[in-house]
């Protein structure tokens, strides 16, 4: 069956209670950060860092009043991925229960996911030279009997998180658009790469969440990225040397 997540930006308190559940379940590292104007912290999506919660002030000059915004933003999961599709050693899988994921052992840190992504999602580690992003918790998601709800979704107080089949989880957002007047972003309004995974019902346009106009077909530059020899060249000559240093790391590991 697939799944999908239901994401209410009109709902979320900015508690980032999803940001620590997520570094939790997935054991990723705590980042050093500084204080903003923005509030927003850490400031963006990392190799570190699989769900960011943006903060964004509005000022409404008319009735003289602010307004804030929490906008929870990490991978789409999309039903076409630009990123899978860009792949040269078929390094991401697309499983049908709707999780996107990365398998960073056989990433060989070509970056040719992050300039497929339409949504700036893949990030790069300098330190291990591999790619990661948001797994859709596959592992709660895709390899269980009775699938559990994601981290992020599982810790949210206010229910601006939603799990489910991906059926009910359009006929919700179909409800709350209508309570809103607003957009479907991910299917029906704007249905991106096929449609996604994590779909935003919100109260108004996407673009004043930064949500890009995609299109819903994969772009037809994208495939040849995974076939074309003179790219899967370098790819390989990237993988080889990337043997190489691992190789001399260990080495010089073992000596000490």
């Amino acid at each position: 069956m697939e799944y999908a997540v239901l994401v209410d930006p009109a709902k979320c308190i900015g508690c980032r209670a999803c940001q620590v559940a997520c570094k939790r379940w997935n054991n990723r590292k705590g980042e050093s950060t500084t204080f903003n104007s923005e509030w927003t912290n850490p400031p963006k999506l990392s190799f570190n860092t699989y769900t960011h919660i943006k903060f964004k002030l509005e000022y409404n000059q008319a009735a003289d009043e602010t307004k804030w915004r929490f906008f929870n933003w990490r991978c789409m999961h999309c039903k076409e991925p630009a990123c899978m599709h860009a792949c040269p050693v078929n390094a991401i899988t697309k499983y049908e229960q709707g999780p996107v994921v990365v398998d960073t052992n056989r990433c060989i840190g070509c970056k040719f996911c992050i300039s497929a992504c339409p949504f700036g999602i893949p990030q790069f580690d300098t330190v291990t030279e591999k790619v990661d992003k948001c797994t859709m918790c596959y592992d709660r998601v895709a390899h269980t009997n009775e699938p559990k709800e994601p981290a992020c979704v599982q810790s949210c107080p206010t229910d601006a998180l939603l799990f489910g089949p991906r059926d009910t989880i359009l006929q919700k957002a179909m409800e709350r658009k209508e309570e809103l007047n607003g957009y479907v972003y991910g299917d029906i309004d704007n249905k991106p790469l096929g449609g996604t995974s994590f779909i935003y019902v919100l109260d108004t346009e996407p673009s004043a969440f930064g949500l890009p106009v995609v299109g819903e077909q994969l772009p037809t530059s994208v495939p040849v990225l995974k076939y074309s020899k003179f790219l899967l060249i370098p790819a390989a000559i990237g993988g080889l040397l990337y043997l190489i240093s691992w190789r001399k790391r260990r080495m010089k590991e073992k000596e000490e």
